[in-house]
């Protein structure tokens, strides 16, 4: 199946013959229907993108990773700084 999806197909994009995936043009189609008002079309669609972004946000690092050790640092200099707020309000 994924052979298929990677099989090069030429397609006519911006007036121009490119060679592309047949997963990337059917991914043009489904997105172009999408765009015209199929409703079926913009929910798949929709759902493809949601599985994508879900999959990669699950593989991506987070911007800034911390340690146990880390996270004890913070939550003790936070505890220290709000002994410094009299009132405990936060402003």
């Amino acid at each position: 199946m994924m052979q298929a999806a990677h099989n090069p197909v030429t397609a006519i994009i911006g007036g121009k013959k490119r060679t592309i995936s047949s997963l990337h043009a059917t991914t043009m189609q489904l997105a172009k229907k999408a765009a015209g008002g199929d409703s079926k079309s913009m929910a798949k669609f929709l759902d493809w993108v949601d599985k994508i972004e879900s999959r990669a946000a699950a593989v991506r690092p987070t911007q800034f990773p911390l340690s146990e050790p880390d996270v004890e640092v913070l939550r003790a200099a936070y505890k220290r700084m709000k002994q410094c707020d009299p009132d405990g309000s936060e402003d």
